[in-house]
Formats: structure tokens, sequence, C-alpha cells
């Protein structure tokens, strides 16, 4: 239980701080607590707005010393809202912004409170970019400690293979820099492992060249999805790596839902054009809008999709094939929904992602070759446990087709993160957890317990 604590207990906090502390009742703390899923509601003691790596350090001791919970926010866009807990303090690194980019030694360095549309416009100052999600605002940190899949990932891996160092606060409150030569088991921890082992105040990031992508939508009618989904899953099997598909059936607003198919590709343009012609030679084309663009612009593609505010539960699946009896089941599931913007996602592993050895980092589902998303999604409360039941039923018949295995970045509130890890690689993350974190200050995330 939270002991009690009074406005003259944060003072003290307060005094030894550069940024500010917002309580309970103060301007600005209710619009702080919200995050991007609006199904999450906590209400904590108070949230430390740091300005930096001392603020971290100072929250962190005042924390284990009076026996608080500990959340932390970066960008505040995970699904399951572990970046806010009631009763406990949120240390919230959303004014640390910094990026820093030597373009020649093509690396970047970035703040943990940095998103990844703000990180992709400074890199792409000079023409380069790292692996990063595939909606702009997602924070870099949590996107990088659960993995990282984004629209590069297929050419140069996940954004945690491409994290060359990681700046960390732990628990005690002591400050350390995680590399392959500095603390390297907690290094491998932060590349998959999610938030469970220290507050990552800055991120050190390999940048690769990346300019102007063909990239964009082709949509088609609901009742085409069957069809679209085969004719998808032929493309994105023969992709070379400079290309990534996705595939989603997804609600169009006031007119049903559609079926369409993402392209992203880094190649020669001339080849990304004719990869489209299996696709567009379907016909009944809805929507079309496959161009040259910026890769900022193509970053920016998903965000109308994914407004803040929206109510969200979501499962996922790892599959080793997108096999008939797995599309007629999507499609099944699709054609009765009880949220009208319920939808689900393929995207396409494989590639860069598949060449790294499966123990160099936390992350392990390097040999798969499609990862489902399965996304209740509602605006009305009086959905929730209506949404709530559509996923878990479709993703519990999706299951026997399946690895078994979950992207940790998309579990849900209450989700077993085990199911994120082989047994092996959870026992040997429990076992670093013990070492940099063994009371589990930071609890509020995917939790893996420290090991006994």
């Amino acid at each position: 239980m939270t002991p009690a604590f009074g406005e003259s207990t944060f003072k003290e906090l307060e005094g030894a701080l550069r940024g500010r502390i917002l309580l309970r009742g103060t301007e600005g703390y209710d619009q702080s607590r919200q995050v991007w899923n609006a199904m999450i509601d906590k209400r904590p003691l108070a949230i430390v707005k740091v300005a930096g790596v001392s603020d971290i350090q100072a929250t962190v001791r005042f924390a284990r010393e009076r026996g608080l919970p500990v959340a932390i926010r970066g960008g505040g866009h995970n699904v399951a809202g572990s970046a806010v807990c009631d009763d406990g303090l949120v240390i919230d690194l959303a004014a640390m912004k910094s990026v820093r980019v030597d373009p020649s030694a093509r690396r970047a360095r970035a703040e943990g409170g940095v998103l990844w549309g703000e990180y992709d416009r400074e890199t792409q100052a000079f023409g380069l970019a790292s692996p990063g999600g595939a909606v702009s605002t997602t924070g870099i940190a949590g996107l990088t400690l659960g993995g990282g899949f984004g629209y590069l990932s297929r050419s140069y891996g996940l954004a945690c293979d491409n994290l060359i160092s990681a700046d960390v606060v732990t628990a005690e409150g002591d400050f350390v820099t995680a590399s392959g030569d500095q603390h390297p088991d907690l290094f491998w921890a932060l590349r998959g492992g999610g938030g469970n082992f220290g507050i990552v105040t800055s991120f050190e990031y390999q940048l690769q060249p990346v300019g102007h992508v063909l990239s964009g939508f082709v949509a088609f009618p609901f009742t085409m999805a069957e069809a679209v989904l085969k004719r998808f899953r032929e493309v994105a099997l023969e992709a070379p790596d400079h290309r990534v598909w996705f595939a989603a059936i997804l609600p169009l607003p006031g007119a049903g839902k559609l079926v369409a198919v993402l392209m992203s590709d880094f190649g020669p343009e001339e080849e990304g054009w004719q990869a489209l012609g299996p696709i567009r030679e379907l016909g009944s084309i809805v929507l079309d809008t496959v161009a040259r663009v910026p890769y900022c612009v193509m970053q920016r593609q998903l965000d109308a999709n994914s407004p803040k505010g929206q109510r969200h539960y979501w499962k996922s699946a790892y599959l080793n094939e997108l096999s008939d009896e797995t599309i007629g089941l999507l499609v099944s599931a699709m054609e009765n929904t009880e949220g009208v913007l319920d939808q689900v996602m393929i995207e396409t592993q494989g590639g860069a992602i598949s060449r790294i050895a499966k123990d160099a980092t936390a992350f392990e589902h390097r040999q798969v070759r499609f990862n489902l998303g399965i996304f209740g999604v509602c605006t009305n409360p009086g959905l929730d446990e209506a949404v709530i039941a559509w996923a878990r039923s479709l993703h519990g018949r999706i299951l026997p087709y399946s690895t078994g295995g979950t992207y940790v970045n998309y579990l849900s509130m209450g989700d077993d993160v085990h199911t994120a890890y082989s047994d092996a690689r959870f026992g040997r993350l429990a076992g670093i957890k013990a070492r940099y974190d063994p009371g589990n200050l930071f609890r509020f995330n995917h939790n893996i317990a420290p090991a006994q």
C-alpha cells in the first residue's frame, strides 16, 4: 500500500529539480496524465517533468527512499498504457528532445523524450535515417526497447539492431552507459527486453543513407479481401530486402471497410512501380496513393489512422506462413466486428532482421515471415468489453496457425509478457533484471520480475 504523501513532501523533491512537478489538481496535471490509448485512465500522485539526467536521478532516489511506484513516460504511445500509474510517480521525459547528428560517422544521439517524427526531421537534414516505427508520433524509447519494426527493417534491421549505445539511470539512481563494451549484459537486455532495466536517457543509433522513397496504399472494396490478401502473400514472399509490404483490413469512416496493401520501396524507382503491377491488376481500386515521396512524408502516412484519444486493445501473433485458413479467419472476423474501428494488419518481416544472430539481442523472433496485429479500437467506453472480447477471440482462433510468439510492443494491459520470449531467454532477462533492479522499482512495463 502506498503511504500518504502531502504537497510538502514533494516540495523537497521540487527543490532538487530543474524541471517541475505536477500534483493532482494542479494546472496541466490532467492533460499530462493522458496517454495515446484513451482506454488507460490512471491517476499518479505526481508527474515529474524532468529536464535532464540529474532530475531523473533525484526522482528515482526520492521514490526508492519512500517506497513509491515509478512509471516512465517517453512518447506515451504504448498500447498497454505503462507510461502512467495509479498512486505513484511518473517520470516524464517529454521535455528531453535533443537530437545530435554526426553525419561523417553516420551516428545520431537522441534523448528519451524524442518521437520518431522529430528524430527523422533531424537526421533527414543530412539525408540519413535509422529504422524506426511506422507511426511518426511513436516515441523512440519504447519502440527501440521492445525491438522496433519499421519500414527500413528489412533493409537494415530493427531499431534495436541499430542501437550503438544507451545512457541509463539505474534503480539505484546511478548513471551508466551500456554498449557492446560497457555493461554488455544490460545492453543485450535493452535491445528487445522492454523498459525493465532502467531509464534510458539517450540512445545512440547507426544511420543509413535514405532519401525519397516510393510508397503508398492501394485499397480495394472489402468484398475483395480474400483475393487481395492472397496476392499480398505472393508479392511479400518474393520481395527483395529494399521493399516492405503491409496489408490491412481497416475501416473507412461512414463507408464500411476496405482491404489495403501498402508498399514502401527503397530501391530503384522503376522496380518499385513494376512490383505494384500484380496488386493493381486486381482491379476495382478504390484508392491509390503510391508516389515517390520524401522519407518523412512516408513516415507520417499512417498517422491519421492512429490519432491520440481512441480506445485500443491489441493482440499479435507471429506467423511463419499466411495460410488460406488464416486469411479466411481474418476476413470472417472483420465481417462482424463490434467496433466500427476494429482492424487487422499484417507486416512482412525477414530480410536483414533474419540475418542477425538469434542471440545477439533480447529480441528473438528473427525467422518469422509475418507479424499479425489484431487491433480492437473504439471511441465509446461502453464498447470496451466488446472490442476486447473480439480481439481475444480472433487471436485464439489464429493461435494454432502461429508460432505462439508475440511482439512485446503489441502486448496490451494484462497480457503475459512471457509469450514474447522463450523460456531460456526469459530466464536470462530475469537474471539481468535481478542485477540492475532487484527490487523491481521499474515494474510499470511489460514486467519481467527479477530472478530470485
